[in-house]
């Protein structure tokens, strides 16, 4: 494939065919050095494929199945959450499904619904006070809706429909798909009596466990009659739940009262209840980048909402009761929120630590057959980038070269680059007669200063004992300090060292002593 983009800053490329290329993209940066990163792409074309029309059915659950086109060694990926990777799905719950093949998604998609059978009720027969209004409420789902009053079709097709004077005799028919059809009828009719101003109250939230007094306070009421029914629109209608002026409230859903009046007609009036969950505010400890701002959400819905900050930041901000809050420095926030019944607490600090510390180690000179681990020293992120696109904490370098890394974090990115020389040494054994195994990456093992010309290594350590405590036959390998993973105390060790010379084939064996420090 050819260049194509030669001094972009921004490099792209399109793909016109499908096959398989190999990318190569060459970086040259200023900080950096120069980089570069290969990698194969496959190109394939989407399957041409009609799954045919979307899919009803009727229950809570159930299991269909989708049949993908038959591609031979073919890779599947369904778009659900199974594990499937076959050209099968058993489809299990309601959705739009399609499928990638060979890593490319097929031209079309399918839904594939459960339709829950309707629990349709109007409701009972009534006669309601003159100016009061009924809302017929008859959804369900995935279904369509016709509304006749008095036998003539209303024109009206939504799911709720609103009732005033003269009412009648009300009918609706559903289509619920995947189900059938359904119908329910009932007879709302209208006194010439005036209807009292009746409100039962405000939806109301609640604390978990809450107990709540619900009270339908009306002048000239002569009996009550409370129903309910759940916050899903497929719940059942509970009647008669109470005949007094209040009832207790120990669950959420939708709660009314039919109020006689003078024994002649009724008013009615709904209020949704509902819990506060057990979900609380969840602040945490944040560091911002100078210059930055934090946005702090408290929305429990409506409410009250009362801020604090230590140092005081803004006093505008605290007293206008609002969910959210902006802040802009440093410090210690708190957060008081009353949402209906309940009240929420919540604080956290903010703290400005963004300064990106980067640094390698001098430029370094070592024997050929080495090898050195450059570790950097990072503070502030663990996104870093070693100048072939690696991202591990270390790099171990075995070439003469430019060595280099870019580290970022939401602050900003900073590079640092070290050269590293491996010359050619003398081929004679050298150890060392001491070594600090103590982690901080400078003389940590304790091995040949550089291994050439020599085949058939062996070292052996002992102790002031006799005892042998480590024994290597890689003379790159060294020795950490250590016996069977722990520590030893500090002192004298007995080395032994045996090998030949590759040049001359001479047997040599050596011995001395290690001086172990911390």
């Amino acid at each position: 494939m050819l260049n194509t983009a030669n001094g972009i800053l921004q490099p792209t490329h399109i793909y016109n065919t499908p096959g398989t290329y190999v990318v190569t993209l060459h970086v040259v940066d200023g900080g950096a050095g120069t980089i570069d990163l290969t990698d194969t792409i496959v190109i394939v074309l989407p399957v041409p494929y009609n799954f045919g029309p979307d899919v009803f059915l009727c229950g809570d659950t159930g299991t269909y199945i989708l049949n993908a086109p038959i591609v031979p060694n073919a890779l599947y990926e369904w778009n659900d959450d199974t594990a499937t990777l076959g050209p099968i799905l058993a489809v299990k719950e309601s959705g739009t499904y399609t499928v990638k093949i060979n890593g490319c998604a097929v031209t079309d998609t399918i839904g594939v619904f459960f339709t829950r059978i309707p629990n349709l009720d109007l409701g009972r027969d009534h006669l309601m006070c003159q100016g009061e209004q009924i809302t017929l409420n008859a959804s369900s789902e995935n279904a369509t809706y016709q509304w006749l009053r008095n036998g003539t079709d209303l024109n009206f097709n939504q799911s709720q429909l609103p009732v005033t004077a003269p009412g009648g005799q009300y009918v609706v028919n559903i289509n619920v798909m995947g189900c059938g059809l359904y119908s329910d009828t009932v007879n709302i009719n209208f006194s010439s009596y005036a209807a009292p101003a009746f409100n039962l109250g405000p939806d109301t939230l609640l604390c978990p466990r809450e107990i709540f007094t619900l009270s339908a306070n009306v002048q000239g009421a002569s009996s009550y009659t409370w129903g309910s029914k759940g916050l899903d629109i497929n719940d059942a209608v509970n009647y008669n739940i109470g005949v007094d002026s209040f009832i207790r409230i120990r669950n959420e859903g939708r709660y009314w009262a039919f109020v006689t009046i003078a024994k002649v007609c009724e008013v009615v009036d709904t209020v949704i209840v509902r819990y506060r969950g057990n979900k609380q505010l969840n602040f945490n400890d944040t560091a911002l980048c100078r210059g930055n701002s934090l946005v702090l959400d408290a929305d429990f819905g409506t409410g009250i909402y009362k801020w604090e900050s230590f140092p005081p930041q803004r006093e505008d901000q605290n007293n206008t009761n609002q969910s959210t809050y902006y802040i802009y420095n440093p410090g210690f926030y708190t957060v008081t929120a009353q949402v209906g019944h309940c009240i929420f607490r919540d604080s956290l600090n903010v703290y400005f630590n963004d300064t990106l510390k980067l640094a390698l180690p001098r430029d370094t000179s070592l024997c050929r057959g080495e090898a050195f681990v450059i570790r950097p020293v990072v503070e502030n992120t663990s996104e870093i980038t070693w100048q072939d696109g690696t991202k591990a904490a270390t790099y171990t370098a075995t070439q003469t070269g430019l060595y280099s890394i870019v580290a970022e974090n939401g602050c900003g990115r900073d590079t640092a680059q070290m050269n590293i020389t491996f010359d050619p040494c003398p081929c004679a054994l050298l150890l060392p007669n001491a070594f600090t195994p103590n982690g901080d990456g400078l003389n940590d093992n304790f091995r040949p200063l550089h291994a050439c010309d020599m085949e058939d290594y062996s070292m052996t350590i002992f102790n002031s004992y006799g005892e042998r405590i480590y024994f290597t036959k890689d003379p790159l390998q060294g020795w950490d300090g250590k016996r069977k993973g722990s520590l030893l105390n500090m002192g004298n060790y007995v080395w032994y060292v045996s090998y030949t010379k590759t040049s001359t084939k001479q047997s040599i064996k050596k011995q001395g002593n290690i001086l172990l420090l911390r």
